[in-house]
């Protein structure tokens, strides 16, 4: 059974700004209940990609576009997989190595700052170039939150941040350009895969007409996609202040209220979607029609 907070439905104030007309808010009437079930990884669970590989040594490894048929737009279409992917670093072992090779990437996008590459260098595939977008982490190790709130307002702020602060914008401006001029398949990852990567990836999201609650959802399942690590991260920042888990738990895990709290910067700051891209991130109309090209079916 699907989670309840899958068929969440989000204010439309907050669905109906990301192109600044009621289109996103469609979702309810046009999809329905079974396709945003299928969307979130229910109904079938046919994969049509049959080569995406299932990657042990490299953090939330996944297809932008979704499992099975591609997560459905808001006019109909479904999003085409193999095409973007997002991880945290891209560090394999030998046979996730041999699986990344199937894939054909041509493009390795590195959002970490050089403090965090040098710890974990990327192993490229063969073929692939890596480029670099440097991105200042956010340090949820540095976190002392008094309790689980102030944790998810302390994460809240800092998503935020990846929204207004001008060298991150700088950045993925770089990367979203790159993505859409660079031919073949490609991915982005950070350290985890979850906060500047998740920025990243609810943005090609957003571009491709996704429902914003399809995006959420997608971000939020970095927490099963990377439990394991989530799991020993919180356990560690707790024994080491001396709390419990479930204080310290909102800084790791992947939450509603985070991502949201990013879309809503932008709404504020720019008023949509196409604002924020062209006057946030200087992404040309060009290369903007050229990502949702790849991504829509």
């Amino acid at each position: 059974m699907m989670p309840v907070s899958c068929l969440r439905a989000a204010p439309l104030s907050r669905r109906a700004f990301l192109r600044g007309g009621a289109r996103a808010a469609l979702i309810s009437t046009t999809l329905g209940a079974g396709a945003l079930l299928s969307a979130c990884g229910g109904a079938s669970g046919e994969e049509s990609v049959a080569d995406m590989p299932k990657l042990a040594s490299i953090e939330n490894f996944r297809d932008v576009a979704g499992t099975g048929e591609g997560y459905p737009t808001v006019d109909g279409g479904r999003l085409r997989r193999g095409v973007f992917y997002r991880s945290g670093a891209l560090t394999p072992d030998d046979a996730d190595t041999a699986a990344l090779a199937r894939l054909s990437l041509r493009a390795v996008h590195d959002l970490r700052v050089l403090a965090e590459t040098s710890l974990a260098p990327d192993r490229v595939p063969v073929n692939a170039v890596r480029e670099t977008h440097e991105v200042a982490p956010i340090d949820a190790f540095a976190a002392m939150p008094a309790d689980a709130a102030a944790a998810s307002a302390w994460m809240s702020e800092r998503q935020r941040q990846l929204v207004t602060d001008p060298v991150a914008r700088l950045q993925f401006g770089l990367l979203l350009t790159r993505l859409a001029r660079v031919p073949g398949p490609q991915v982005f990852h950070g350290t985890a895969g979850k906060d500047r990567t998740g920025w990243a990836a609810a943005l090609l999201l957003a571009i491709a007409d996704v429902p914003l609650d399809v995006i959420i959802q997608d971000y939020l399942l970095t927490n099963t996609a990377a439990q394991t690590q989530i799991d020993a991260r919180i356990t560690a920042h707790a024994a080491r202040i001396g709390t419990d888990v479930q204080t310290v738990a909102p800084l790791y895990r992947a939450q509603s209220a985070t991502i949201e709290a990013a879309f809503e910067e932008m709404h504020r700051g720019f008023g949509t979607l196409n604002n924020y891209l062209a006057q946030g991130l200087s992404v040309s109309a060009a290369d903007v029609g050229m990502l949702r090209a790849k991504l829509v079916a």
